[in-house]
């Protein structure tokens, strides 16, 4: 058995800065008190008062979370931070700077989309309105006319949407997420080494007859046709994938990819 002074000194504690310490019990307090978008945290006066601290030391604590996407800083008189809703773009990058240090193949990403897609498919049975449908029905004309005037980047991109229009509907905000999640990686970074026209014809035409497919269920409200569609759609799609020889972009913290990606 080593004794402490055989193993080297003890590596020096890190220093928490006094901002770092306010920002994280800003986000304890937002947490606690259950403040809403359109709130206010105290302004930068009682906040100094309340910290006992410099006036530079309080903006350095409430820029860190402007960053992180928490609060957003109100000019004039009454200003002072708000608290702001996260957006899914916003969590959603950090996932890609993430990912942009791992090893992303499709089957790791079908893997996790064809349980998914599944699952958000069937829980919104019953959900759609009049409302979503139009939505539907206009991608899905979209998605004729950009295959019509073989736009095959437009084409690939609108076919996502139709997904996310379904995530719209459900009342599950984790699934919905992770299947925003995954459809934007499709959409913004994928591209493809073969340019066979066949091959994207025949993948505009799956993707066309399955949305159409889906949506006669919905409007069914038939659970088990949505199942057995979308499980359809999803394995298909993977198989498209591989004989159009897709890839992700090697840059994964990019917006959005050149040629856009077929579902």
């Amino acid at each position: 058995m080593t004794t402490p002074e055989a193993d080297g000194p003890p590596a020096p504690m890190r220093r928490i800065k006094l901002s770092d310490q306010i920002a994280e019990d800003l986000c304890n307090r937002i947490a606690r008190e259950r403040l809403a978008p359109g709130d206010r945290l105290p302004n930068e006066r009682a906040l100094m008062q309340h910290y006992g601290c410099a006036k530079g030391t309080i903006r350095e604590a409430l820029k860190a979370l402007e960053v992180q996407g928490l609060v957003t800083m109100q000019s004039g008189p009454n200003g002072g931070p708000e608290i702001r809703p996260i957006s899914v773009d916003a969590a959603a990058q950090q996932l890609r700077r993430f990912l942009h240090f791992q090893e992303l193949d499709f089957a790791q990403v079908y893997a996790l989309r064809r349980s998914l897609e599944v699952t958000l498919g069937v829980s919104v049975v019953g959900r759609l309105g009049e409302a979503e449908f139009r939505r539907l029905e206009a991608n899905m004309a979209a998605c004729e006319a950009a295959n019509a005037g073989d736009q095959r980047g437009l084409g690939r991109v609108v076919e996502v949407d139709f997904h996310d229009i379904l995530c719209d509907a459900s009342d599950n905000p984790l699934l919905a997420f992770m299947c925003r999640f995954l459809n934007s990686l499709l959409r913004d970074l994928v591209e493809f080494r073969s340019d066979s026209l066949t091959e994207h014809e025949a993948f505009g035409a799956h993707n066309l007859e399955s949305h159409r497919a889906l949506v006669a269920a919905y409007r069914a409200e038939d659970a088990e046709a949505v199942r057995r569609e979308m499980h359809e759609h999803m394995c298909c799609a993977e198989h498209f994938m591989q004989r159009l020889d897709a890839k992700f972009r090697k840059d994964l913290l990019s917006r959005r990819g050149a040629n856009g990606a077929g579902v």
